[in-house]
């Protein structure tokens, strides 16, 4: 059961206001409880590793008793390099974690040498493990698709040698330069990469998640060739061919392939997702709480396990351990039904009909079924693009689609991951289109068919390329540069039918006590936008259930009303220009529909707002208020806009821009409201994610 006394810090009143701008962070009992879970995945990976380097060195003294020198080498091929490098790579990534144990017993985690140390010790950590788990990758896909792969332990020492020179070299340049501020900060939980530099996260450390990540999809196609439904093409080897029916005897090796692809694949994918989410997004949305942090950090520090589970059950044949499963998952060939008699027929019908004829259409023709179920799949997911486009970028009125806050999370997440999946097999199904395209046959010695015959070529590239380039990267990368052009445009151009554009101001989680929410307003005057006056947010110092919502002082503008709010009872009262006493009276409803009631003292009539949707707020504030707000006719049917939101600044979480029909107190007295709920949004959504 949760209390009070878990949301307790052991910081001062005083530090706890000026807290971001020391460059330190004060933990609640609950988050130091999330800390710990952390620390315990980190010890784990820590004494996984340990043990491991303990089981490397015992085998070290034993193979010293051996009479062949050869036997005694602990690295005696690419493969023992290239491990060795991921666990050191693991004990980094681990001692960063268990640091945090510091960071609970203290309660604050702050800037200084400690702070820098776990921040070097997680960056090299991460970035390492990306880094040699690509290299691994690709070498032991290359070694079993065209049985190449990094065969000289020279070029394999030169690979290893660039990833840890690279790590020191960027990791140590950055830190020394970039001091104001500290490059390596509170981010807030833990120490890492500050946000003032995040182009430095992704080429540091981002980056190399998300192509390690990416290669491991080439642990897909290893598992069908080496059952023998994919034959690799020799020696055209990004060419291949399917069968229907596969070889029964690799059970073994395509555990070993799973168990590699997941190693690196679990742990690291809630984390990939989190931080390409809060790229795309820029804000906290649903992976920036502090238990979903908590969770993914958890999840990403038991890396090291998995490493170490990985190498038992799949590459236990290295760094001097007694098994041999290794030589036989890299050096042996997949086996596939009929592959001689394939080739036997291929050789064939070269020997017998002269020059290599052209392609056929045939295989085309033999799968229109699944051509057409593939375009009409593609076809599917431009439509959910579109709509998703659509609903981050236009989100009111509500759609299906994000009717609900939790329901629009869920859609654009499964969307993202089905756009990654759906890549890859766009990408396969143009490798496949590209070797069964007909190609006009060239005669030998004849310069018209030849220069048809490179014409056409030239054209195929310059046309398919770039569809190749489109339908592999587009189902992935689309929605994220469609929704940043779009909220480009929402920004600039959503308000211009209005007459008035109010520019809401929240302040930053490190923002001083005495800066005050804000909102400027512009009237549109010959179809020219001018800037007119600004409004502030206060907090009544005796009694902080009453907030006033009027102009800054110093300017007197005729129509300028100062508007109250009481929380406490939901009444709504507002000061007109020129008068002390109360104008208009009313009530306000911020549950589910925003709405408003509000009457005219002097002249009594009453004005009936609503929103058209529910849900104009969300939960522990990760997205900025929207709704569109409209004037409730007598038959309760709605009239014209009052206000409305448009989207908030592309990579300016904290300004969100309101459309409005007038400056009245029925337009003030939402905006007032508003600004208070994207104040509370702009404190969560500023503060620096430790993912």
């Amino acid at each position: 059961m949760s209390s009070p006394n878990f949301d307790q810090t052991v910081c001062t009143p005083e530090e706890l206001a000026s807290e971001g701008f020391s460059g330190f962070y004060c933990y609640t009992r609950r988050e130091n409880v999330g800390l710990v879970v952390t620390s315990l995945a980190g010890f784990l990976s820590l004494a996984a590793i340990i043990g491991m380097f303990g089981f490397i060195l015992r085998n070290i003294v034993r193979a010293r008793n051996f009479e062949d020198p050869k036997k005694r080498r602990l690295i005696k091929g690419p493969m023992d390099l290239f491990v060795l490098s991921l666990f050191t790579a693991d004990l980094f990534q681990s001692l960063g974690v268990v640091m945090d144990v510091r960071w609970i017993n203290d309660g604050v985690v702050r800037v200084g040498a400690l702070c820098t140390a776990q921040g070097v010790m997680q960056n090299i950590g991460q970035a390492g493990i990306a880094m040699t788990t690509f290299i691994i990758t690709l070498h032991t896909f290359d070694t079993i698709w065209r049985r190449g792969g990094v065969t000289s332990l020279k070029w394999a020492s030169v690979l290893v040698g660039i990833i840890w020179v690279f790590l020191i070299l960027t990791v140590a340049i950055s830190a020394s330069i970039h001091n104001d501020p500290s490059f390596y900060a509170p981010t807030p939980y833990w120490c890492w990469i500050s946000s003032s530099y995040p182009n430095y996260r992704i080429a540091l450390e981002n980056f190399w998640l998300w192509i390690g990540f990416a290669v491991s999809v080439l642990y897909i196609p290893l598992l069908f060739c080496d059952t023998g439904r994919i034959i690799p093409g020799d020696p055209e080897w990004w060419t291949f061919k399917l069968h229907t029916r596969g070889s029964g005897n690799s059970e073994r090796r395509s555990q070993m392939a799973i168990i590699c692809a997941l190693a690196y694949c679990l742990p690291v994918l809630p984390t990939s997702l989190a931080r390409w989410f809060l790229v795309v997004h820029g804000d906290v949305k649903p992976f920036g709480s502090a238990q979903a942090q908590f969770i993914i950090k958890g999840i990403f520090s038991l890396s090291g396990v998995c490493d170490v589970v990985a190498f038992k059950y799949a590459r236990s044949g290295l760094l001097l351990f007694g098994s041999t499963t290794e030589e036989a998952f890299e050096e042996s060939e997949p086996v596939a039904p009929e592959v001689d008699e394939i080739s036997l027929h291929s050789k064939a019908s070269i020997n017998s009909s002269g020059p290599p004829k052209s392609r056929t259409n045939g295989p085309l023709k033999k799968n229109w079924k699944f051509l057409v179920l593939w375009l009409i799949v593609n076809a599917f997911d431009a439509v959910w693009i579109t709509y998703y486009v659509r609903a981050a970028t236009d989100p009111n009125p509500r759609t299906a689609v994000n009717r609900s806050h939790a329901g629009w999370q869920a859609y654009y997440l499964i969307m993202y991951c089905f756009g990654f999946c759906l890549g890859f097999v766009n990408i396969v199904v143009c490798m496949w289109y590209a070797q069964s395209a007909r190609a006009p046959a060239r005669k030998r010695g004849a310069t018209r068919s030849t220069m048809i015959h490179y014409s056409w070529h030239g054209a195929r590239i310059l046309v398919f390329l770039p569809v190749a380039v489109i339908l592999g990267l587009g189902p992935f990368f689309s929605p994220f540069i469609g929704v940043k052009l779009g909220q480009k445009h929402a920004w600039l151009h959503r308000c211009d039918s209005y007459p008035v554009e109010i520019v809401l101001s929240g302040l930053s989680y490190n923002a001083l006590n005495t800066s005050l929410p804000t909102a400027m307003f512009s009237i549109r005057q010959n179809g020219i936008l001018e800037r007119q006056y600004q409004y502030n947010l206060t907090n009544d110092a005796t009694n902080t259930s009453i907030w006033r919502f009027g102009p800054v002082p110093g300017q007197s503008l005729a129509d300028s009303q100062i508007v109250t709010y009481n929380l406490e009872n939901s009444s709504v009262t507002a000061t007109c220009a020129g008068n002390t006493t109360e104008c208009t009276q009313g009530s306000f409803g911020d549950s589910g529909f925003l709405s408003f009631t509000l009457t005219n003292v002097f002249n009594p009539t009453n004005v009936k707002l609503k929103t058209v949707d529910g849900d104009w707020v969300y939960a522990k504030s990760d997205d900025a208020p929207s709704y569109m707000l409209k004037e409730v006719e007598s038959d309760g049917s709605f009239g014209d806009v009052v206000v409305r939101t448009a989207v908030t600044k592309p990579g300016h979480c904290a300004l969100l821009k309101l459309c409005a029909n007038g400056a009245t107190v029925e337009n003030l007295a939402p905006v007032g409201l508003t600004l208070m709920k994207q104040n509370e949004y702009a404190r969560a959504c500023t503060i620096p994610n430790s993912n």
